[in-house]
């Protein structure tokens, strides 16, 4: 049996349900790139992808700040849900135009590409474990400062919680589709639509010369 070079598992070790998984998300990623193939045409591209990861992150930054704003008001929902459905929405449309290069089967990306999405899905676990600490810095800090710490001021960690996840975990995304270069021009030329003609054919299209 074959051995998988993009697979850490080895093949001998695979059990018949995961070997039916990894299909399945081959099948569910082709179905994907037929579905959303001429979608966002125009950010189909460096520039594209780049203006993108700065919405993204804009997006972020709102969702930061309406976390923050919950440790001082109850309107903080605004802000904060609107700052979480524009990066839902943000990291929907870097999926399609990126070709879902962050969460395809390694099958389905070549070399460059898997290099890219294994150093951004690095980068981003540390992001992620160093962004845990903060909430629990949060509490640390209110515990000992009172004997009892306020239900509003745990559920304001929460929700910082809950945002410095949602940041981690779009990290990879960001730092994928960042690393991308613009497609190849030549994706986008479509055959010529007939073939050249050959002498014999312009000879006879030539006109006649009149006879003396």
């Amino acid at each position: 049996m074959m051995t998988d070079p993009n697979s850490a598992i080895p093949e001998t070790a695979k059990p018949r349900i995961w070997r039916r998984y990894e299909q399945w998300r081959g099948r569910r990623h082709e179905q994907f790139m037929a579905r959303h193939a001429h979608k966002f045409a125009r950010l189909r591209n460096q520039r594209g992808f780049h203006r993108t990861c700065v919405a993204l992150m804009s997006a972020l930054l709102v969702t930061l700040a309406g976390a923050v704003t919950a440790f001082f008001s109850q309107w903080f929902f605004i802000p904060w849900l609107f700052g979480v459905g524009l990066t839902v929405a943000l990291l929907a449309v870097l999926r399609v135009i990126t070709g879902s290069v962050g969460d395809a089967p390694p099958s389905a990306l070549d070399e460059i590409q898997l290099a890219k999405r294994n150093s951004a899905r690095s980068i981003g676990y540390l992001v992620v474990f160093s962004l845990m600490f903060i909430p629990y810095i949060v509490l640390i800090f209110f515990g000992s400062k009172d004997d009892l710490v306020d239900g509003h001021t745990v559920y304001a960690t929460a929700i910082l919680l809950v945002t410095l996840l949602l940041t981690g975990g779009s990290t990879p995304v960001v730092l994928t589709a960042w690393w991308l270069a613009d497609p190849d021009p030549e994706d986008f030329i479509d055959p010529p639509a007939a073939v050249a003609e050959s002498p014999t054919q312009i000879r006879e299209a030539e006109p006649s010369r009149p006879s003396d």
